[in-house]
């Protein structure tokens, strides 16, 4: 029975017990007590989960599996073990495709509509409402050491449910993407005099071309002290020791703009500029003096510049960093251009 392996899990939870102890129990049955492991809500469940499989089995892939297999997502496991994949696509009774850094390609396994229905449990488990009037919406999913941007569509947009799903592992640091190319000297140089002067800032660029990578990076050369509001439904941005961060996902930015007043902040991380509230809620965050971030999707500075002008932001005292994304043998992201008004 699972007598023994509940008193293991017990034992585990008010301290370390030792490795030659838990060989000896049937690690099956632990998990599926971990699995039966519930939080306060879906995401605090997950980590819980995690944390709890990571400190009995001491092996961070096993506690990923034990954690996806607990939410029907078992078959994504060595995708996400592979750090060269960066997107997942999900169609049911189609290939399941893969971008990775050498370029995009379908790979020897289908998705399913387990796989799929998965995904769309974990939504309504987040308290998205699938509706015909809400087709298309996204959410953040935490997997240990892994951040997952889950976009949905759903009839009548697409003819049956499909799944995009973008991998984050972990967070790149402005020294790290400068080593690797995204970035010169020059402009790092550039970047860190921005974030100096506490320019207000949008990270443009093409689906796919390290908005978001780059967003983070910059996020982690503001000093932690500095109390941010990251306004994100997705959330992508990882918890920073000792960083004085507040989450929020609630999709109406312009209301947690407003309700951010009483919060003493110093800056406003906006996930996306998509909608007309996403760009009315910059400009109200720019009006009211406080330090604006966010990404943009434009394929170059113009049009870029467009954009936010004809949703009346103000472009003095603003910055734009374009980004281009090229297949050059494999995907290659940069830094194309740094605008100052």
């Amino acid at each position: 029975m699972y007598v023994e392996a509940l008193n293991t899990l017990i034992r585990s939870l008010q301290g370390d017990i030792p490795e030659k102890e838990i060989n000896k129990i049937d690690k099956i049955k632990i998990a599926r007590l971990i699995e039966r492991i519930y939080g306060k809500n879906f995401d605090i469940t997950l980590k819980i989960r995690y944390n709890i499989a990571k400190k009995i089995f001491k092996n961070n892939n096993i506690a990923l599996y034990i954690t996806l297999r607990s939410i029907n997502l078992d078959k994504l496991y060595w995708i996400l073990l592979n750090d060269d994949i960066e997107d997942i696509v999900l169609i049911p009774g189609k290939y399941i495709y893969i971008t990775s850094r050498s370029g995009k390609r379908p790979i020897n396994l289908m998705a399913d509509e387990e796989v799929v229905d998965a995904f769309l449990r974990i939504a309504r488990s987040k308290g998205i409402r699938l509706l015909k009037s809400n087709p298309s919406f996204r959410y953040g999913l935490a997997l240990g050491p892994y951040r997952l941007r889950v976009s949905v569509d759903l009839p009548p947009v697409v003819p049956s449910p499909q799944i995009y799903v973008r991998v984050h592992r972990g967070v790149a640091t402005l020294e790290r993407l400068k080593s690797s190319g995204f970035m010169d000297d020059e402009q790092e140089a550039m970047i860190r005099r921005l974030i100096d002067e506490q320019r207000d800032l949008v990270i443009s660029g093409v689906p796919g071309s390290g908005k978001t990578t780059l967003l983070q990076a910059i996020d982690l050369a503001i000093p932690g002290w500095m109390q941010r509001v990251y306004i994100d439904e997705s959330d992508e941005f990882i918890d920073i020791p000792n960083y004085n961060q507040i989450k929020i996902n609630n999709v109406n930015k312009v209301k947690e703009i407003f309700s951010s007043m009483n919060r003493n902040i110093d800056l406003f991380i906006l996930s996306e500029l998509q909608y007309p509230d996403h760009f009315e809620a910059a400009k109200i965050a720019r009006g009211m003096g406080l330090w604006t971030l966010a990404t943009l999707h434009a394929r170059d500075i113009r049009l870029a510049v467009e954009r936010l002008k004809g949703a009346g932001i103000d472009m003095e005292g603003l910055a734009i960093i374009q980004l281009e994304k090229k297949y050059e043998k494999g995907i290659k992201r940069q830094i194309k251009d740094i605008y100052v008004k």
